[in-house]
């Protein structure tokens, strides 16, 4: 079972105590009642972090590169990436290492102008979870820069 916490300055924004075949099922069921409703006021780092997490689920490299500029810089402890080359490549390992993932829950959400901070829980079709960090900066409508990385593996693995 995976439990959400809801500490978003909006309200609770993540899913209550459920199992991962009720969350797969809410995946494939926008009319499941765990399935997450879409709210015409959102703003466009919100809509940006929904797509990114959305084609994160799809285990695609192409529709989730879409989202980032040509330019484009991936940081992260293991090194930068820098435009849609070294960045698919970059993905193509994690889908390749990891296996596509979907959202469990959104832990925390700050957006600030064009830049936007996110924790979130993710989980694996393979039975994994991890919690997981992002900060990203857009820029028409793209993300620019990104610096993700993992919190916690929840697992119990270290």
């Amino acid at each position: 079972m995976v439990t959400g916490e809801s500490r978003h300055a909006a309200g609770p924004v993540s899913l209550p105590v459920v199992t991962v075949p009720t969350m797969l099922t809410a995946l494939k069921d926008p009319t499941h009642p765990q399935a997450s409703p879409q709210t015409p006021t959102q703003t466009a780092g919100r809509l940006l972090f929904e797509r990114l997490m959305a084609r994160y689920e799809r285990g695609q490299v192409e529709p989730l590169l879409d989202l980032f500029a040509a330019d484009a810089e991936v940081v992260g402890f293991d090194g930068t990436r820098r435009g849609h080359v070294e960045i698919g490549a970059w993905l193509a390992e994690h889908f390749a290492s990891r296996g596509a993932g979907f959202l469990v829950s959104t832990d925390q959400f700050v957006e600030d102008g064009d830049m936007v901070r996110f924790e979130a829980t993710v989980a694996h079709l393979e039975g994994s979870v991890h919690q997981v960090y992002g900060v990203f900066v857009m820029a028409e409508g793209r993300i620019a820069r990104y610096l993700p990385g993992q919190i916690a593996d929840l697992n119990g693995a270290h």
